[in-house]
């Protein structure tokens, strides 16, 4: 009989381990919505379905989009090429940190919707970060790509995602950065909601107020998130067809080998999902619109073999569509971070 031995000195019987039971559950798993369409007209009919498969599962079904969302304007700052105003939006009686970053340049511009990933919130992406050293280690990394886009000439709207910045809780998790998605995951989960729920809704009605603005390209909305944000763009991209093109970075990945694989927090974890699909599915209700997928060959949370796998399952998926060129990976010698340079020549490249 074989023996382990745990980190805290104990010793347990190889057989009561419970891996084997949980890889038995998944290989076991059907997916309700694994994509086998072999024509566009039974994949749109597929789309349809698993969209509103996918809508109860994060427990936002039946809830109504306004078309001009209530905000309120809380500041206006100067940042030399562009202007950086602070709204209040309102979603569903909760207030939101909204900030749009507006270049100097006449409009109307082309329009990013970005979602920030896991760590002090918005400001991140924002390159609001006051302290100078990491400040300077952020911009290394592009952590500040929202930043970088408006200094770019487009207009970003970043919306803070709930359990981050000033979207905390009383129950903060101090282990993973002063958070508080542990909480609010199983707050949410007790109430029968999802946080990431919650946080595509959040993103969904940011989108309509956006698009209510009259400075911006209607058609043009791109949507990006780096890490925790990549897992907002892929579910708020699948779900929101007004949204033209996406780019999922340092995230999609299969389950098994990322977020089941090893440590993540709270907040990845949708009861259900995993029944309905993998991640290139969902992200193939996004077809025929451009996407790309980034990753680095060297992430040690998103491995890139499970990068791989679950693109080539979203290929699929676009070859029915006949839009093979809309769908691409781009992978970076680094580990888990942004590459700038790398997603604008994208959205250009993909822009009509």
């Amino acid at each position: 009989m074989v023996l382990n031995k745990l980190n805290i000195g104990e010793i347990i019987l190889a057989q009561f381990q419970l891996q084997t039971h949980l890889d038995t559950i998944y290989e076991g798993t059907a997916h309700q919505f694994e994509f086998r369409a072999t024509n566009a007209d039974d994949a749109q009919v597929w789309q349809t379905e698993f969209r509103e498969a996918l809508r109860d599962c994060l427990k936002i079904s039946g809830r109504m989009l306004p078309a001009n969302p209530k905000t309120e304007l809380l500041s206006t700052t100067d940042k030399g090429n562009y202007i950086e105003e602070k709204h209040v939006l309102m979603v569903d009686g909760v207030d939101a940190p909204l900030f749009m970053i507006i270049p100097k340049a006449e409009p109307p511009y082309q329009t990013v919707i970005a979602f920030h990933g896991h760590g002090p919130g918005v400001k991140v992406i924002l390159g609001n970060i006051d302290d100078s050293a990491m400040a300077e280690a952020s911009r290394a990394v592009d952590n500040n790509f929202a930043q970088q886009l408006a200094e770019s000439g487009y207009l970003v709207c970043a919306i803070e995602l709930r359990g981050f910045g000033e979207r905390v809780t009383e129950q903060m998790n101090q282990a993973s950065g002063g958070n508080s998605c542990r909480h609010l995951a199983f707050e949410y989960m007790l109430h029968n909601r999802t946080l990431l729920g919650e946080r595509v809704w959040d993103g969904m009605n940011a989108i309509s107020y956006v698009l209510s603005r009259d400075d911006v390209i209607a058609d043009s909305l791109t949507c990006i998130g780096f890490s925790g944000g990549g897992t907002a763009s892929l579910f708020t991209s699948a779900l929101d067809e007004r949204i033209k093109k996406s780019v999922i970075a340092s995230y999609m990945c299969t389950l098994k080998k990322s977020i089941l694989g090893m440590s993540h927090c709270e907040c990845n974890y949708v009861p259900d999902l995993l029944t309905l699909g993998e991640t290139g599915d969902i992200a193939g209700l996004i077809a025929p619109r451009p996407v790309q997928v980034i990753s680095g060959e060297i992430d040690p949370i998103f491995p890139i073999d499970g990068v791989r796998e679950q693109f080539a399952q979203l290929e699929k998926i676009y070859q029915v569509f006949d839009a093979d060129d809309n769908c691409t990976l781009t992978i970076h010698p680094d580990d888990h971070r942004f590459h700038f340079q790398m997603v604008e020549s994208w959205i250009q490249a993909n822009t009509v």
